[in-house]
């Protein structure tokens, strides 16, 4: 069992690969008392998948659930709560017991893993600044318009999550209220049918005419845009990298991910003659 009985344990799961969970998640799911989850059967999944056999419950951040796992914790049982993929309580279920443990000072653990918002924003080419998560957009048109202009007027890099069935019609009011944003959209991030786009919203359109799987969407609006680094501040990094030790090919990596520019014209950048 765990040293601290009577935690919570807010346990990330894989977004799609089974193979994206921490061995520190798969200790805690076997040594906690009880696994709360958004949906039993597809935590069984993972469970069975590992050869996990903590009993798993129910969880709702709505009704009499998150007193009833509060009593349990109370009673000195562990445990750990999960959603359908990704970290409880982050545009999923968890919140209402997380905030009931804190309040019963009862210690709320959380055990870090795969991330949708991590994911895409890894691959984006964006600096790393300024980037809002909104999570998933509201079920009504009208209420979609209003969010997305609320998060146009903020002018930041923003993502949100898409279900297939609601994609056109999003894109549809990105195309009209931000129309010269750039869009980079993960389908299906980890798994068998993964894809990263980069496009207009319009052009997303033409390339989601059909769509399938679920979307995380970076928007970054005009305002935004990274400015593109010169030749000369592309030589002076590589520059100041290799002072500190970096071989070519290793500052060209660091490098590229700082400017945005791609590799092999970092490469090609290299101040010196030697090509070590």
């Amino acid at each position: 069992m765990p040293t601290d009985t009577g935690s919570l344990y807010v346990v990330a799961t894989p977004i799609g690969n089974l193979e994206d969970i921490t061995l520190r998640a798969l200790r805690i799911l076997r040594e906690v008392d009880l696994i709360a989850a958004e949906h039993v059967p597809v935590a069984r999944t993972l469970t069975r998948h590992y050869e996990i056999d903590t009993p798993v419950i129910p969880y709702h951040d709505g009704g009499p659930e998150p007193q009833r796992i509060l009593r349990r914790l109370q009673a000195g049982e562990s445990v750990a709560i999960v959603s359908d993929a990704g970290t409880p309580a982050l545009s999923d279920p968890g919140h209402a017991v997380v905030d009931a443990a804190h309040d019963a000072g009862i210690s709320v653990v959380p055990i870090p893993g795969a991330s949708a918002l991590v994911a895409l924003w890894s691959v984006s080419g964006l600096p790393s600044a300024n980037l809002v998560c909104h999570g998933f957009l509201p079920r009504r048109p009208a209420a979609v318009r209003r969010t997305l202009l609320e998060l146009a007027e903020r002018g930041l890099p923003v993502i949100v999550f898409e279900a297939p069935r609601r994609l056109t019609s999003t894109l549809t009011e990105l195309s009209r209220i931000i129309p010269d944003a750039r869009l980079i959209i993960g389908r299906e991030l980890t798994k068998l049918h993964e894809q990263i786009w980069r496009g207009s919203p319009q052009d997303a359109l033409e390339q989601f005419a059909e769509p399938r799987g679920e979307f995380a969407i970076l928007i970054v609006p005009p305002a935004s845009e990274p400015q593109r680094w010169t030749d000369p501040e592309i030589a002076d990094a590589l520059a100041d990298a290799a002072a500190q030790g970096a071989s070519r090919s290793q500052a060209a990596r660091f490098v590229a991910q700082q400017s945005g520019r791609p590799r092999r014209e970092v490469y090609a950048l290299w101040p010196f003659e030697s090509t070590r």
